[in-house]
């Protein structure tokens, strides 16, 4: 393989139509791999016997909470306060927006040139084009770039972008599959002397469009790292039936981005969650950073913690970038046990992530299981009557179901708003009507989406889904 010092700088003006493919090696570290061979994980899959125990054994320990809940005058009281807790997401929700409105820091003209980089296997040629031409439609004022890093093995045509790069076989590093194309751009960059203060790196996936005013925020935001809103709007909330729960479901991740983002990222600059659509880095940080770690999935919140963790500036703002839900309920249930093993892949392993960062994203997770089989265990217990609504609370926990529904409701409408859907706005009124008469499914599912992926095992491999209906 080449060195870096061997890769020659691609012209800037130069027709679109006529992109070329870069295989050009880029320098491999010693003793790294392409495909990196783990040992067994501490949080591997399991027979099918033992997963089918584990089901029915939190099946047996959730019955035997409710009945325990239902004699314990102290543990009622302790369901109408874990009911409260959407009042206390309210106001993170009001925290982050006002961080958002009166406290996130803009620098027009501060960057040169932006580099829109989708990656992918090269198996969604159409869509990526999609994308591209959207892109290219923006009439975007900054000067850019867009780069296609895809796998070998495809036909990888793009006309419109300006560079389409396939990663080598032969390349090695720490990290697989997408984390791996991600490093090998990177030590594109840095080849070329991209790795600037002044150049920003916009990450997509070949399912998602940024919107026009995502691009141009994320752009002229004065933060290393950055990012927005994840909105389920592409055929947001159309058939088939898989389609239209799953994108529902998707309107939870637009909730947990309005509520925890906003607050973590933006207000406090200490990531808990971190997607990777839509996430904008200066290509100093990058060099920084870097993509090279031993993941196989999880990547985006690799790479922001470990920003977090090297003293970065992180940003939140409030534009989405218009992501594409499953388009059946299984090819949900693949996407979430990737996720889910992605993120246990790294909470595990220090050279992952540091032990910090882990501990809280791990609590996160023991948090949310506390108040999911809390609030369904009182659920349960006020359809029998076992809860009576003589508590203080009881009032407050009604208001604090208003107030989860209403987060859904701004979901739906933003979930609504696609830019090539066209929705008026009564249509993006039932749209996020909608949404809220889904929300109790939206719950459910996506909590089947955090405990399926235990039950089936550690899929130890980067699993793609669809990215069209038709594909």
């Amino acid at each position: 393989m080449r060195d870096c010092a061997d890769v020659a700088a691609v012209p800037r003006a130069k027709k679109h139509e006529e992109n070329r493919k870069e295989d050009a090696g880029v320098s491999a570290r010693k003793g790294r791999h392409a495909t990196l061979s783990r040992p067994p994980s501490r949080l591997g899959s399991r027979p099918v016997q033992l997963r089918l125990a584990a089901a029915v054994l939190i099946a047996v320990l959730f019955a035997i909470g409710v009945a325990v809940v239902a004699r314990s005058a102290v543990l009622r009281e302790a369901v109408y306060a874990i009911w409260l807790v959407p009042l206390g997401e309210l106001a993170l929700l009001g925290a982050g927006q006002y961080y958002y409105r009166f406290r996130f820091r803009r620098a027009p003209g501060k960057f040169q040139l932006l580099i829109f980089q989708v990656t992918t296997t090269g198996k969604e040629q159409a869509r990526v084009n999609e994308i591209i031409a959207s892109v290219r439609g923006y009439q975007l004022p900054m000067p850019y770039e867009v780069w296609v890093a895809a796998e070998p093995g495809h036909e990888n045509r793009y006309p419109q972008a300006d560079r389409v790069i396939v990663v080598p076989a032969e390349f090695r590093a720490r990290s697989e599959r997408k984390a791996r194309a991600l490093e090998y751009t990177r030590r594109l960059r840095a080849a070329e002397g991209l790795g600037r203060d002044d150049v920003k790196i916009l990450y997509n996936d070949d399912d998602v469009l940024p919107t026009r005013p995502y691009i141009l925020t994320a752009f002229d935001a004065d933060y290393d790292v950055c990012e927005g809103i994840t909105a389920p709007r592409t055929e947001y909330g159309t058939l088939p039936v898989g389609h239209l729960v799953a994108s529902h479901a998707d309107d939870v991740r637009a909730r947990q981005c309005l509520i925890y983002c906003s607050v973590f990222q933006g207000l406090l600059g200490e990531p808990l969650y971190v997607h990777g659509e839509g996430l904008t880095a200066t290509g100093a940080a990058e060099q920084r950073v870097t993509w090279d770690y031993p993941v196989f999935a999880s990547e985006d919140l690799t790479f922001g913690q470990n920003a977090a963790k090297l003293g970065l500036r992180w940003g939140w703002f409030c534009e989405s970038v218009e992501l594409t839900s499953p388009w059946t309920l299984r090819e949900f249930f693949v996407q979430r046990r990737r996720w889910i093993w992605g993120d246990l892949h790294a909470i595990a392993h220090r050279d992952v992530l540091p032990r910090s960062k882990a501990a809280v994203i791990a609590a996160k997770y023991v948090a949310d299981c506390v108040i999911l089989l809390v609030s369904s265990a009182g659920l349960v217990l006020r359809l029998t009557g076992e809860l009576p609504p003589a508590s203080s609370l009881y009032g407050a926990s009604r208001l604090a179901l208003l107030t989860w529904l209403a987060v859904f409701f701004a979901a739906g409408w933003i979930g609504a708003g696609g830019s090539v859907d066209g929705r008026n706005d009564d249509s993006r009124l039932l749209a996020a009507l909608t949404a809220v008469l889904f929300s109790p499914l939206s719950s459910l599912v996506t909590a089947a989406g955090l405990a399926w992926p235990l039950i089936a095992g550690n899929p130890r491999t980067f699993e793609v889904i669809r990215k069209t209906r038709n594909s």
